[in-house]
């Protein structure tokens, strides 16, 4: 198992019935928001300068009592996210859990 120190802005959890494709399909996902510093992008034909922070995102356990445990919390806060690998893709990491940072 690994850790991901992060500014934990939120999680979302959620699951429903897509009608999207036009045959109703179940979904379910669970994901941490965290912030990062803001990266400007420069190349060829782009020159975008950013500067604060971004939210990036994270999969996480679909797991009721670990979505539980955040809601415990005031964001945004430092966390150390405990990962492990995804079983549906192992070549993911997802959260399983935090400690505090």
């Amino acid at each position: 198992m690994s850790g991901l120190t992060v500014l934990v802005s939120g999680v979302t959890m959620g699951k429903g019935i897509s009608k999207k494709s036009g045959q109703p399909k179940p979904y379910a996902f669970a994901q941490v928001h965290y912030l990062v510093p803001a990266k400007s992008f420069l190349n060829d034909d782009n020159n975008i300068n950013k500067l604060g922070l971004e939210e990036k995102t994270i999969s996480m356990s679909e797991n009721a009592s670990l979505f539980a445990k955040f809601a415990d919390l005031t964001f945004p806060t430092q966390l150390k996210l405990s990962l492990d690998a995804d079983p549906e893709n192992p070549s993911r990491n997802i959260v399983v859990d935090y400690a505090k940072a």
